[in-house]
């Protein structure tokens, strides 16, 4: 879209001429605006890039999170039931891991760590490098 000088109206790219007040785009002013047109672009971009790297962070985050609730519970109940043998510390200790765990899993889900940085809807298990809804790339390799 360019932006009339004259009358501050918007128009299309293609035209010459603004249809409202007859002002006719120079040289310069086709210069200018593929110029403010690039930078946008390139704004977008860098946005978009800054977004994948945070959701990438997040999820290595949750996924860290989530799977020492699911592991460290069983090495601690199975380290104190060897003490005292007693099975309900490992049964006491890996529930309450599975639970946070789950908890952790659905935060980071909800979180946005597994949404799509374009069309913002939920990526489930195994959605590979492109969105199964929009089919843009989401990570590079």
């Amino acid at each position: 879209m360019k932006i009339c000088p004259k009358c501050k109206e918007a128009i299309g790219d293609s035209h010459q001429e603004c249809p409202l007040c007859n002002y006719v785009f120079t040289k310069e002013d086709n210069e200018r605006f593929e110029k403010e047109r690039h930078e946008l672009e390139c704004a977008a971009a860098k946005e978009m890039e800054e977004k994948r790297a945070s959701r990438a962070r997040k999820r290595v985050i949750y996924f860290l999170v989530m799977m020492s609730f699911y592991f460290f519970p069983f090495v601690i109940g199975g380290s104190l039931s060897a003490f005292s043998k007693n099975m309900t510390f490992i049964t006491v200790f890996a529930t309450a891991g599975m639970a946070i765990g789950t908890g952790v899993m659905i935060a980071g889900i909800i979180g946005g760590a597994f949404r799509c940085p374009y069309c913002e809807r939920i990526l489930f298990k195994n959605y590979g490098n492109h969105c199964m809804y929009c089919g843009k790339l989401l990570y590079y390799k």
